[in-house]
């Protein structure tokens, strides 16, 4: 490993440790604390992205970091900039999202003494260390280099959660000797023989095994496919687990384990294999998953193992690492491939309890996206009743989505990341009316940046999920129930195109025209839920 030893003041410690990380792209407003940051951008070939929220260019790297698998990163300003990331990072964390977020903070010698300074605030390092992995203070440029460095670390051998740097504005002013060293290649973490050599037992002794695949199997799609085929197991997924072994596959019953008949069908399988996943209530739509066999869990976190539902056999590791290793041990099954029919009509019937409404919608965005589309949805009706369900997703495609935080605002600025890590594939944003003014201003950066982007948006007047609620509890409606501005002509306002499909057989069409045009088009449709 080469190390270069430089002196350079805190601001350019800061720029030359990304580029060194492979950082070419960070979102953010520019402030007058970040000035020093900003002046070295260019000169380290990173381009910079500029939202009119910092939330937004928080879910923009957010988004980015889960389409090309590198870290989104944030340059915000100290105090309002940095804490209104704060969501994002939130949403981040509940998703294992590699984000680093960047900021000045007071000069060293105001920090905590409640003087009036601009910007200063009660502990800025405190809030973003509660939703964050956690937040350092650089107390010199050499501090600000290694932090990033640790981040990057964190971000390739463990469980990728946000990180906050803070750098002092004097610190970013004043010079220091800062080592750079390139980043180093992360070695799978495999879990001992023995806990192996148990899992693999189990697996190879069941007549009825499952596989229940979250976001942490991302990164080992193939070899997941591989497993499933040669045990001849059924596979079940978390929604940031959709797509991992593809949907359309005779062994995958789909992101549905939010469904009681899924639940019941997992419950009766002999041995299940949960991995990357928190099997959590944002997963299962209820408190926990009630097995009758034996659970085998795979996380690369060793502390969430033994959460939610405990593991007889506990694998701490890479899921890819994991399940190769899995693979190799285990016989290919020579029994006859299970007959999922039933089980699948049953759930089939749960998902369009809610979501029949939502079908003409699905089938659009599935034509529309064609092999290797991306679908950014919002927390929303036609989310997690309609696309979840009904947009099937592979290797190739993606679908993000904030689960665990089910972040309102979240899919405008996400597609724009995504956009922006694959700008060669088509992306859709899925949002409802009430989702969408949440962050509705990023349609000016769409704009600017003349990306061709779709934004569905189904109008039902307000908040819709909650309206029923409030309708099953008996209680008044209140608070749900709003004004919404003309959709099609805020997408033209802000420099794109809008329009309202009425009829489903159009929307299809409406998206792949859109998909060509420069710049955001707002298309409004009648919601059906």
């Amino acid at each position: 490993m080469v190390v270069t030893a430089t002196t350079v003041t805190g601001g350019a410690a800061v720029v030359q440790a990304l580029a060194a990380h492979g950082v070419d792209l960070v979102f953010g407003i520019p402030g007058t604390h970040t000035l020093p940051i900003h002046r070295h951008l260019t000169a380290n070939g990173i381009r910079h992205v500029t939202p009119r929220h910092e939330q937004g260019g928080g879910y923009a790297a957010d988004g980015y970091a889960r389409v090309s698998g590198r870290a989104g990163v944030v340059v915000a300003t100290s105090g309002p900039g940095v804490i209104n990331t704060a969501t994002a990072a939130a949403t981040a964390y509940a998703d294992s999202v590699p984000m680093l977020v960047v900021s000045p903070s007071m000069p060293t010698a105001v920090e905590g003494r409640d003087t009036g300074h601009l910007h200063e605030g009660k502990d800025q390092r405190g809030a973003m260390d509660a939703v964050c992995a956690w937040s350092r203070c650089a107390g010199s440029p050499g501090d600000a280099a290694a932090a990033i460095a640790d981040a990057f670390a964190g971000f390739a051998h463990g469980r990728p959660r946000p990180v906050h740097v803070e750098v002092p504005t004097d610190v970013l002013e004043a010079e220091g000797v800062v080592d750079l060293a390139p980043p180093a290649v992360p070695a799978p973490a495999t879990p001992d023989d023995e806990a192996l050599d148990r899992a693999a037992s189990l697996l190879a002794r069941a007549e009825r095994p499952a596989l229940v695949l979250g976001g942490g199997a991302r990164g080992a799609a193939a070899a997941a496919t591989r497993l499933a085929e040669r045990l001849g197991a059924p596979v079940v997924t978390t929604v940031n687990g959709k797509g991992v072994v593809d949907e359309r596959h005779p062994l995958s019953l789909g992101a549905q384990i939010r469904l009681p008949a899924t639940q019941r069908w997992l419950a009766g399988r002999e041995v299940v294999l949960a991995v990357g996943t928190e099997l959590g209530e944002s997963d299962l739509w209820g408190p926990s998953l009630q097995l009758g066999g034996r659970l085998i869990r795979v996380d690369v976190d060793p502390a969430q193992l033994q959460k939610n539902a405990a593991a007889d056999v506990a694998l701490a590791g890479d899921a890819r690492a994991v399940l190769e290793a899995l693979v190799g041990a285990l016989p290919r099954r020579t029994a006859p491939d299970e007959d999922l029919s039933r089980a699948r009509e049953a759930i089939r019937d749960e998902a369009l309890a809610d979501g029949e409404p939502f079908l003409p919608l699905a089938a659009a965005l599935d034509e529309a996206l064609g092999a290797d589309g991306i679908l950014a949805g919002d927390s929303t009706m036609a989310s997690y009743y309609g696309a979840v369900h009904f947009v099937p997703m592979d290797a190739r495609r993606r679908r993000i989505y904030p689960t665990g935080y089910a972040t309102l605002g979240y899919a405008l600025p996400a597609a724009i990341g995504a956009k922006l890590a694959a700008p060669e594939r088509p992306v859709i944003a899925l949002a409802g009316d009430g989702g969408l003014l949440f962050t509705v201003a990023e349609l000016a950066t769409a704009a600017e940046l003349g990306i061709p982007l779709p934004v569905v948006v189904p109008n039902n007047g307000g908040y819709g999920e909650i309206r029923a609620q409030m309708i099953d509890e008996a209680i008044e409606p209140i608070g749900v129930d709003l004004r919404v501005p003309d959709l099609p002509a805020l997408g033209r306002a802000f420099g794109g195109a809008g329009l309202r499909v009425d009829d489903p057989a159009r929307l299809a069409p409406a998206l792949r025209e859109a998909l060509e045009r420069p710049g955001p088009t707002v298309i409004e449709v009648p919601s059906p839920g």
